[in-house]
């Protein structure tokens, strides 16, 4: 499923031509418009509506929340398993069989993850990025305890936790969803960030949690894109205001807390912690320990800056909130650096223990589904993946 923002509708249509390919006959394809001229998706999708797998949600007569548009899609499934991708990603259809079969051998499974790969559209970024295929293509299972450590508590993050089993880019029994939704204010998605959203509410509810080392989909980053602006200040302001007009409703009085006073928009990780904290303050989550872990993520995130400028707004950003929160007791832990990236140096690319490094422009790729296609042969096909459960 797609669900696609305004004005991007050239990367909507290429997802769409590239997943309809899929001569599966056991998916449901539900696609929709979210964007301020329907005119253009309307006139594609009645060339595509013939294909029986296909349901086509037209644009509102306005631009609707992405809590909203993500509402009514899921409402609008009727499949097994859920799962949602935007506009500028990819996901193999393949993924639906490796599903079946580990449904068959683990039949309370209530989730699927699995690794992903990177793709940044023509304009997104000044010059061809990397992304990583990992080797590995084992079927492993994930406690819960270990998710609610690396989520909630942090453990081991990088700028954001681990919160990977959600209907974003992995999949979730429709079952759960269902049930989920009377004990979380009546909706499928409360909180505006809805990925994570997802993800807190399947990590306490789901039964068991399957991952898949070999990636099925493709996080695509179109100029538009949130994840274009990272470590640009500038553009990530104006991402944030898009984000606030389109929401229609001032999230940010409603989120910030006395207890943690990190806007939204200062960045990546604050919104993620902005997100963890709306949810355990509404849903009573208690976990202690997980601060300074959080802190040294706003460090991280920080580092991400592309110029020394942007680093040292966030930075100035990131301190103001460390310091403000719990008397500024964690401020020992922020300890950002910045380094200066070196124009000249080409990014590595081969092979390390665990993954291998590829240009996202591989075999002359301009779209996800065309690096996917490239990036298949050093990955495991998905029938012979063993299950061994």
């Amino acid at each position: 499923m797609c669900v696609p923002s305004r004005n991007r509708q050239i990367y909507f249509q290429e997802t769409i031509r590239a997943l309809i390919a899929s001569p599966r006959d056991d998916l449901e394809f539900v696609f929709v418009d979210n964007s301020d001229d329907p005119t253009i998706m309307n006139a594609f999708m009645g060339e595509v509506c013939n294909d029986r797998r296909v349901r086509y949600l037209p644009s509102a007569s306005h631009t609707l929340s992405m809590v909203d548009n993500w509402e009514r899609t899921v409402a609008a499934t009727s499949g097994r398993w859920v799962s949602i991708i935007g506009d500028d990603d990819f996901v193999d259809p393949e993924v639906a069989g490796l599903i079946a079969r580990i449904e068959a051998r683990v039949p309370d499974c209530d989730a699927v993850a699995w690794n992903r790969l990177t793709f940044h559209w023509p304009g997104a970024k000044p010059h061809e990025m990397n992304t990583a295929v990992p080797t590995g293509c084992r079927i492993v299972e994930i406690a819960r305890d270990e998710l609610i450590r690396k989520t909630f508590g942090w453990q081991d993050a990088g700028r954001v936790p681990t919160f990977m089993f959600s209907v974003y880019h992995a999949a979730v029994r429709r079952e759960l969803l269902e049930k989920n939704k009377p004990l979380f204010g009546n909706r499928y998605f409360e909180h505006p960030v809805v990925d994570q959203d997802s993800a807190f509410k399947v990590i306490l509810t789901a039964r068991r949690f399957i991952f898949s080392e070999r990636p099925f989909s493709i996080l695509g980053a179109c100029p538009g894109s949130n994840s274009a602006s990272e470590g640009r200040v500038e553009e990530h302001d104006l991402r944030h205001a898009e984000f606030m007009a389109d929401l229609g409703r001032a999230v940010e009085s409603e989120t910030i807390d006395p207890d943690f006073p990190f806007p939204q928009g200062c960045g990546t990780t604050a919104a993620v912690g902005v997100s963890q904290n709306w949810f355990r303050k509404t849903y009573g989550i208690k976990l202690d320990g997980w601060e300074e872990n959080f802190v040294r993520s706003c460090a991280l995130d920080c580092a991400s800056a592309s110029t020394e400028r942007d680093f040292q707004i966030m930075r100035q950003r990131y301190e103001a909130c460390i310091r403000a929160w719990k008397g500024g007791r964690f401020l020992k832990a922020f300890s950002p650096t910045f380094e200066v990236a070196d124009a000249g140096k080409t990014p590595f690319r081969g092979v390390t223990p665990l993954l291998i490094h590829i240009g996202e422009r591989l075999a002359g790729a301009l779209t996800p589904a065309e690096l996917y296609e490239a990036a298949s042969g050093m990955m495991t096909p998905p029938d012979e993946i063993a299950i061994n459960f």
